[in-house]
């Protein structure tokens, strides 16, 4: 097993150091010739052909390695080297950019989305040439500087290279040890598409005491809204189910299959859960719209006696398979005017569409049994369909036509995109020994 004084751990310990240091938060544009050019190295070291493709906005880096002996398998790596700004600063303990390594965790901005996750991965892989002189297959790495972003020109660059894209399984970017302790995987990722509304009620903010005759843009805005969805949670739009892909009796019966999770207790909510099916069937096959922010009048403070001019409202739809976010900004367009809304202003942000795979397919299955076998029985091992959040595993299927399926060494409490974000070292350095074996399976097939 795996430990911190083994040689090889020291030196991926070495490199997470590196890869954290280097601040690429993709919503600032930072770092990002930097850290495509440390990916270079690092892959180039371990032995790979790199490429840095720098066609559009943001490098994307693709590597392949190939063992000395011949292997008809293929895997590939999916990876982004992105994260998320930092702030609020205040609230971290250590700098964001600066690996902590205390007795018990890896902390600093990346370390479980995802840096860790592509560090363990190289490592588990030199790991196994270490012990048996070769790689067990062929392996590609695709490493996209925009994840954080919506993937901004990833499916420009698939476009571009896709012949180089072929594979039997895309290992994901993430995974985790879910609220159970359950090692966890996941095939699939549900889409989204975001969107922005805007009331306008006059050519400038009134006295409010004209709220006698006038309307304000957020009362406007507010009625709108009001007509989105129903207090469960049902979308109104007239044809935003038409396309939903029901799941399949495997993919009902692996929900099923799992606990659980108490969000009541663990986040102390105030309002009811949504539970029109189950939770884990919600989270899992049912579309949503969700408010990210509203913006209106005085916000400031103490009293201003005014009627806001203007109202705006970010939202969100949370999409399953077949649905295709540009149709449903038709639909909403239509249906907000059809509703005497038509001076309401809908502004299309961004959109990708969803992924979900049943999880079955000879190597999927060789690595949930070893995942069965390495951490102590399924019952300590979670697979479902899909994850609730968003991701580009609908292009990337496209492109590679192979199935894929996330899994890595984070943990429930983590902190993603939240300050002191860390790993359990424990669960990185177990990741690379599961990853090992699995390696050995698939090259004995």
């Amino acid at each position: 097993m795996s430990n911190l004084s083994d040689p090889l751990i020291q030196k991926s310990i070495e490199q997470f150091k590196e890869y954290v240091a280097l601040p690429s938060v993709s919503a600032k544009k930072q770092a990002q010739p930097e850290t495509s050019a440390f990916l270079k190295k690092i892959l180039t070291d371990f032995g790979a052909e790199v490429s840095v493709w720098n066609d559009f906005d943001v490098p994307c880096v693709f590597a392949e390695a190939k063992p000395k002996q011949a292997s008809a398998t293929t895997i590939l790596i999916y990876d982004h080297y992105d994260v998320q700004p930092e702030e609020p600063l205040e609230l971290w303990k250590s700098d964001p950019f600066e690996l902590q390594v205390t007795d018990d965790k890896f902390i600093g901005r990346g370390a479980s989305d995802c840096k860790g996750d592509l560090i363990s991965r190289i490592t588990a892989l030199n790991l196994y040439r270490q012990e048996h002189g070769d790689l067990p297959c062929n392996v590609k790495f695709l490493i996209e500087g925009a994840e954080e972003v919506a993937s901004q020109h990833l499916e420009d660059y698939l476009k571009l290279y896709q012949d180089q894209l072929a594979c039997d399984l895309v290992i994901w970017e993430s995974g985790f040890k879910n609220e159970h302790e359950q090692f966890s995987f996941n095939g699939g990722t549900k889409g989204v598409m975001c969107f922005e509304l805007e009331a306008n009620s006059a050519d400038i903010d009134l006295h409010s005491s004209f709220a006698a005759v006038v309307d304000s843009a957020t009362w406007r805005l507010s009625q709108a809204l009001n007509t989105l969805r129903d207090p469960e949670g049902k979308i109104l739009i007239p044809g935003f189910y038409d396309d939903v892909q029901p799941p399949s009796q495997r993919e009902q019966e692996l929900v099923e299959k799992a606990i659980t999770p108490d969000y009541q207790e663990k986040w102390g909510l105030t309002v009811p859960l949504l539970k029109n099916k189950s939770v884990n069937y919600n989270l899992t096959f049912e579309p949503t719209i969700n408010i990210e922010g509203i913006s209106s009048g005085w916000e400031g403070p103490g009293v201003k006696t005014v009627t806001p001019k203007s109202a705006t409202a970010k939202l969100e739809f949370r999409l399953v398979p077949d649905q295709d976010p540009h149709d449903l900004f038709e639909k909403l367009s239509k249906y907000l005017a059809d509703q005497g809304f038509a001076d309401i202003k809908v502004t299309y942000l961004m959109g990708e569409k969803a992924y979900r795979w049943d999880l079955d397919s000879p190597i999927v299955n060789t690595l949930i049994e070893t995942a069965n076998e390495f951490y102590g029985g399924e019952d300590k091992v979670e697979a479902l369909p899909s994850s609730p959040g968003t991701g580009p595993m609908y292009v990337v299927n496209k492109y590679s036509k192979a199935p894929i399926i996330a899994c890595g060494v984070s943990y429930a409490k983590a902190g993603n995109h939240a300050p002191n974000e860390h790993i359990r070292i424990q669960d990185y350095l177990d990741f690379i020994d599961f990853f090992n074996k699995f390696l050995g399976k698939i090259a004995k097939e």
